[in-house]
C-alpha cells in the first residue's frame, strides 16, 4: 500500500519523533520547514524536506500532491510575543490553508496537533473531549489561536474532510529546545529558585508521537484526543529531576498571589523595556496554579502508551549534557 505523509513542523521537537515514527512504520516522509529552521533533529532521516511556510498555499497544494495522509504540527508556540499578528496567521490561518488544500487534493486522513489547553477545567474532576472550554476570554493569545484553528479544522470536517484532532499535554524527552525544555535546562542551570503549588499533565514524546499515528490510523473522523501521560504537581516534578539529576530543586515555596504579581510585573518589563520573553507570564501561573487534571482514556482505548515519566525526564536531562550547544 502506498503511504506517503506530509507533516508540517516536522523538524520541531514533537514533529520530527513523529517523523520517526512514521519511518519505523514504512510511510516515506515528506516535511516543511521554515526557511532557516535547526535541522538538527532530522538531517541524517531519509525523507524529503521542503522549504516555505503555511500562509504560501500553492506550495501546501503541491507538497501535498502524491501524498496519502497528513499531520499539521507546524505553529507558533510562544507564551509572550511583542506583536502577536503573526502568530494568529500562521496557526489560524495556516491551519486553515493545510486543511483546505487536504480537502481539495482528497487526503484519505490528516491529523491536527492541537493543545490540552484548549479542552476545558472540570472542577469536579478529571476534563475530557467533552469538558465545555469556557476560558477563552482568560487565555493566552497562544490557547486562542489554537482554538481557533479546531474551528476551522471542525468546519472543514462538516464538509467532508476526514481529520482527528489530538489535544497533546506537556511532552518531555530528547531534543526540546521549547518552552517544556527550558523548564529542564533552567533547573539544570539552577535558574529557578522557587515554586509555587500547581499542577500539570506529562506525556513522554515518543508516546506522543506514537499516538499521532494511532489517530491517523485508527481514530475517528471528527474526534478530538487528549494525548496525555501523568498528573503531576509542580513540587513533585522537580523532586524527580532532582533525584535524576543530583542537583537540588527549589526549596522555596511561593504564594500564587506573589507568582502572580511577579507574572504581571515581568510581563510589564517585557512589553515596556526589554522587549524579550518574559521570565514568568500570568498565563503560565493562571494555567499550572489550578488543578487541571486529564482525562486521557479515549487516547489510551487507541493505544496510547504510558511511559514512566521518569524515563522520559532522564532522556530529557541526558540529551541536554550531550548537546548543550542546542
Amino acid at each position: 500500500m502506498n503511504q506517503n505523509c506530509f507533516v508540517t513542523g516536522g523538524a520541531g521537537f514533537i514533529g520530527s519523533h513523529v517523523v520517526r515514527e512514521l519511518l519505523q512504520r514504512n510511510y516515506k516522509v515528506r516535511i516543511l520547514v521554515q526557511e532557516g529552521e535547526s535541522l538538527f533533529r532530522v538531517e541524517a532521516l531519509p525523507i524529503e524536506i521542503v522549504k516555505g511556510n503555511l500562509l504560501d498555499r500553492k506550495l501546501i497544494e503541491e507538497c501535498l500532491a502524491g501524498c496519502n495522509y497528513a499531520i499539521h504540527l507546524a505553529a507558533i508556540h510562544q507564551q509572550w510575543m511583542p506583536d502577536y499578528t503573526q502568530m494568529y496567521r500562521v496557526n489560524v490561518e495556516g491551519t486553515r490553508n493545510v486543511m483546505e488544500a487536504c480537502l481539495k487534493i482528497g487526503i484519505k486522513r490528516v491529523v491536527h496537533t492541537s493543545t490540552q489547553n484548549v479542552i476545558g477545567f472540570n472542577e469536579k474532576g478529571a476534563s475530557d473531549e467533552s469538558t465545555p472550554f469556557l476560558e477563552y476570554e482568560s487565555s493566552s493569545h497562544y490557547t486562542k489561536s489554537k482554538y481557533l484553528a479546531e474551528q476551522e479544522v471542525l468546519k472543514l470536517v462538516g464538509q467532508g474532510l476526514d481529520a482527528v484532532i489530538v489535544n497533546p499535554s506537556g511532552p518531555f524527552g530528547e531534543g526540546d529546545t521549547g518552552p517544556t525544555g527550558k523548564l529542564v535546562l533552567d533547573f539544570l542551570h539552577q535558574k529557578i529558585p522557587f515554586y509555587f503549588d500547581g499542577w500539570f499533565n506529562i506525556i513522554d514524546v515518543r508516546d506522543l508521537a506514537i499516538g499521532h499515528i494511532l489517530a491517523l490510523e485508527k481514530g475517528v473522523k471528527g474526534e478530538r484526543y487528549i494525548m496525555g501521560g501523568k498528573d503531576i504537581s509542580i513540587q513533585e516534578f522537580f523532586a524527580i529531576l532532582e533525584k535524576i539529576s543530583g542537583i537540588p530543586g527549589p526549596k522555596i515555596r511561593m504564594p500564587k498571589g506573589i507568582a502572580l504579581f511577579l507574572g504581571i510585573f515581568f510581563e510589564f518589563i517585557s512589553n515596556h523595556i526589554t522587549h524579550q520573553p518574559p521570565k514568568m507570564s500570568v498565563d503560565r501561573v493562571q494555567q499550572r496554579s489550578r488543578k487541571k487534571l486529564l482525562n486521557i482514556q479515549k487516547a489510551i482505548s487507541l493505544g496510547l502508551p504510558q511511559t514512566p515519566i521518569e524515563d522520559s525526564l532522564k532522556r530529557s536531562i541526558d540529551w541536554y549534557r550531550r548537546n548543550s550547544a542546542h
